[in-house]
């Protein structure tokens, strides 16, 4: 099978495997198959430590409420909030599922109306391929944080390099921006940012610096929009706690 054989190439040849991915753009299904199989694989094993992390933190929230409430109030918001295993898998499977699929395509529909700036004039589905390959790298990390989950039984405590900017207080780091914004670079970023150049001059003809420029533009705007969130949140959690 021929995307099977592109597959074994990006590891070591990603320039002769993205020739290949621009000739075969219809290729795109083997990594986006195992990326989301990767993602469940992910998801099922850490779903009893995520729950039990989900529900101390609940809780350790309305203890430090600025504004106590009644026992009722209580039990309702823990009920409402409470963590489940279905719950959780549902989420983190069924919703990281279309994220990555909505991924695609908006990262592919922007560097594909760069690229025509640029001087391109081939097919979208060229740019699709080229940025679902160049994803692969995160099955690599999916399926490595699984198995240091299975062995040390817990999930990873720091994504990325947010540990270099931890406090020890998850409330106060998820209100942290250059938390969120390191939580998002790790060496799996850097080699998909690598093998996006690579495949994105190989399905556009730019050259690879312009096409680097492309890969990192993309990232920074999406890293950027993920922060947006974080930001909105820690505006309303200083509101709700009175800090």
């Amino acid at each position: 099978m021929k995307a099977v054989s592109i597959a074994l190439k990006m590891i070591d040849r990603p320039g002769e495997a993205f020739q290949e991915v621009a000739e075969r753009p219809r290729s795109w299904w083997l990594p986006a198959l195992l990326l989301i199989v990767s993602l469940a694989a992910l998801a099922w094993v850490s779903a009893p430590y995520q729950v039990k992390l989900a529900n101390e933190r609940l809780n350790e929230t309305l203890a430090r409420l600025n504004t106590p409430l009644s026992e009722e109030q209580l039990a309702l918001a823990r009920e409402r909030g409470i963590m489940t295993v279905p719950r959780y898998l549902l989420s983190a499977i069924g919703l990281g599922s279309v994220s990555l699929a909505l991924g695609w395509l908006l990262r592919a529909g922007i560097l594909h109306l760069s690229a025509l700036a640029l001087g391109y004039r081939g097919p979208w589905q060229k740019v699709f391929a080229a940025v679902v390959w160049s994803a692969w790298p995160f099955l690599a990390r999916n399926v490595l944080q699984a198995i240091l989950i299975l062995w040390h039984r817990q999930i990873v405590p720091y994504e990325g390099l947010s540990f270099l900017v931890a406090s020890g207080d998850w409330l106060a780091d998820s209100r942290n921006l250059w938390y969120a914004f390191l939580a998002q670079v790790d060496p799996f970023v850097l080699w998909h940012l690598v093998l996006l150049a690579v495949g994105l001059a190989a399905a556009t003809g730019l050259t690879r610096r312009k096409a680097g420029v492309m890969a990192l533009s993309v990232w920074l705007l999406f890293a950027a929009l993920k922060l947006a969130p974080v930001a909105i949140s820690a505006s309303f959690t200083r509101r709700l706690m009175g800090s």
